[in-house]
């Protein structure tokens, strides 16, 4: 979802007053902030259901694997969204709220891959390097004057990457058999920073096979879709809706639809 994000935008391309200096005070000013914030909270609420809602069953420890889901996807997040703020600060000397915003959402993504089978630390690791993550690939963007409006392909491509590669590292093997319901010994895997026979190694090693494969396909894929797109000019709204507003435009246009109905009645 990230590349094909990231894909997306530098087909569409940036809009128009975007990028006018070159530095940080430059960057155009966002929507409601309020909205924003309050749309990442009923998000985070929403993680605890997804991530609590893969366990198989009550059995087998289930129960508490709920609970240790719960505490990890809570501190995946939190992390993040202090280091995401924590940098934005050191770079901007201001504080940014919707950094809060996307650092609290690619932790919760981060959180995602390797909450039912780490441990609480590996959980804190894992959000602390989304959040550093999400703030390097936003910056990025900026520099190659990429404009992701909601910054969602950093948010998701940090989530990704980073929770792929911290569940190879920290899932342990008595987690694991608990969130898959596993009571067999032999070729259990668990992460490389735990010795099981070497599977760790091996299983981080597919994990970043699995990253390339999904990333080439993704990006080929966003290509296929959004070129011939662009080609057909149906990607971009028109300049002269784009020079007014579009929420202005559309918000007229509705009044006006509006007013033309009543005048029929």
């Amino acid at each position: 979802g990230g590349i094909m994000g990231l894909v997306g935008a530098r087909v569409v391309g940036p809009r128009k007053g975007r990028f006018v200096g070159h530095s940080a005070e430059s960057r155009m000013p966002r929507q409601n902030v309020t909205f924003s914030a309050l749309g990442a909270f009923f998000a985070f609420a929403g993680f605890f259901g997804v991530n609590m809602g893969v366990t198989n069953s009550f059995a087998y420890d289930g129960v508490n694997a709920m609970g240790r889901i719960a505490v990890n996807t809570m501190l995946s997040g939190t992390f993040s969204a202090l280091v995401s703020v924590g940098a934005t600060l050191w770079k901007e000397r201001t504080m940014d709220p919707y950094s809060a915003v996307n650092g609290l959402m690619a932790g919760l993504v981060g959180s995602s891959a390797g909450c039912a089978t780490m441990n609480p630390e590996g959980a804190l690791v894992t959000g602390c390097l989304c959040g550093l993550l999400y703030f390097g690939i936003s910056c990025l963007l900026f520099s190659f004057k990429i404009d992701d409006v909601a910054d969602s392909s950093a948010i998701h491509i940090a989530g990704g990457v980073v929770g792929t590669i911290t569940a190879a590292l920290f899932t342990t093997q008595a987690l694991y058999k608990i969130a898959i319901s596993d009571s067999g010994d032999e070729g259990t895997p668990c992460g490389a920073f735990y010795s099981c026979n070497d599977l760790g190694w091996r299983q981080l090693v597919a994990n970043l096979a699995f990253l390339l494969v999904v990333t080439a396909w993704s990006l080929l894929a966003g290509l296929a879709l959004f070129v011939p797109l662009r080609i057909m000019s149906i990607l971009r709204v028109d300049k002269t809706i784009e020079n007014v507003g579009m929420d202005f435009f559309a918000a007229t246009s509705a009044e006006m639809a509006f007013r033309s109905q009543k005048s029929k009645l």
